[in-house]
């Protein structure tokens, strides 16, 4: 019992700091917050958490054996997570490189954009790089949370969903403050291209290091 104690110790802290560390979920929800306001940025968190949980559950029930035996399949993953970032660097470059007249009232979002909707959110889970890496390290490295294959998958899924909310909370906040710097242009800008840089960094850095 004391072993199984200090097991799950450690995967509690792999958890919540996996969970809070920079990656694809929280520059995302970051910048949604920052474009769009906490408020309407909640259905992406909604579909960050849930989505997430699924993929914890499928993985440790016998998904990330099978990927394990495939690392081609992780491969296609990793480059379809870098190609999405790309893509969100651009979209989240793009008011930046406007005129400047076209980013005056720079605290509202592009006409035509949106906040990423609960389904989306979920969906990108699955060619999210960090999560693919986060979930497959970890179901093997805490294998000893339980004999039970079930047990434990039920166990780190609800772990996992518990800390998440808690870790994507102060992305969320922080998002929120940039949106009332973007009241002024010139802050709107550097803000813009700040952030579409940080993470077309994090898409070349999980090709690089993958």
């Amino acid at each position: 019992m004391p072993e199984t104690s200090a097991t799950y110790a450690a995967f509690l802290t792999f958890a919540f700091v996996s969970s809070i560390t920079p990656g694809p979920n929280n520059l995302m929800i970051l910048a949604s917050g920052a474009a769009f306001g906490w408020q309407r940025t909640l259905p992406h968190i909604v579909g960050t958490v849930l989505g997430f949980a699924i993929m914890v559950a499928a993985v440790t029930l016998g998904l990330g054996t099978l990927l394990g035996q495939n690392p081609d399949a992780l491969d296609v993953i990793r480059y379809a997570g870098a190609a999405w970032l790309l893509w969100l660097a651009w979209r989240l470059a793009q008011p930046a490189l406007q005129a400047p007249s076209r980013t005056a009232s720079a605290a509202e979002a592009p006409a035509d954009a949106r906040p990423m909707t609960a389904m989306q959110a979920a969906l990108f889970q699955w060619v999210n790089p960090k999560a693919w890496t986060m979930i497959v390290g970890a179901s093997a490295a805490f294998s000893g949370l339980s004999s039970e294959p079930v047990e434990r998958s039920v166990l780190m899924t609800l772990t996992f969903l518990a800390v998440a909310p808690i870790c994507i909370a102060p992305w969320l906040l922080a998002g929120n403050a940039f949106k009332r710097l973007m009241m002024n242009g010139a802050h709107a800008r550097l803000i813009s291209l700040a952030m579409a840089g940080i993470v077309a960094a994090t898409a070349i850095t999980t090709v690089v290091t993958g």
